[in-house]
């Protein structure tokens, strides 16, 4: 194969990996990679570029699977759970049927006031004591404390 096939091949991998953050194209665009070379320096070896892509390949699903850098979990919205366990104090009523609204004793994702919602069944009035659960992007779970 012409060595600027695997080079065009490879550049393809790492603009993929760029557009998105997988940071597992980039193995196989180093892989592409070395198989230009092989094929620029030894012609008729497409056995042998094959095999480098392959390699390529195989290293990142080892790095992958070794790491475990396509586990980790993450939150349910792609956001940071630092703030689980930030108190605050009810501010708006919160009742089983409707969200209410917390005062937080430090800023979360930039602001002091939020929507809450009760993880229990229970009405919380105002004044109460309060403690994050999760955030759900516009909105928090909270309980007593």
């Amino acid at each position: 194969m012409i060595w600027y096939i695997w080079a065009i091949l490879g550049v393809f991998a790492v603009v993929f990996e760029i557009a998105t953050p997988t940071f597992f194209a980039i193995f196989l665009g180093l892989g592409f990679f070395g198989s230009a070379l092989i094929s620029y320096f030894v012609q008729d070896s497409l056995i042998l570029q094959i095999m480098v892509a392959l390699l390529g390949m195989f290293v990142g699903a080892f790095v992958f699977k070794k790491r475990r850098i396509a586990d980790v979990p993450s939150s349910k919205i792609g956001q940071s759970d630092e703030f689980i366990g930030v108190g605050g104090k009810v501010i708006e009523p919160i009742s089983p049927e409707n969200n209410g609204r917390v005062k937080l004793d430090v800023p979360v994702l930039g602001s002091s006031e939020w929507d809450a919602k009760n993880i229990a069944d229970t009405t919380l009035e105002k004044g109460t004591l309060i403690e994050i659960i999760a955030i759900h992007g516009h909105y928090l779970d909270v309980h007593s404390k």
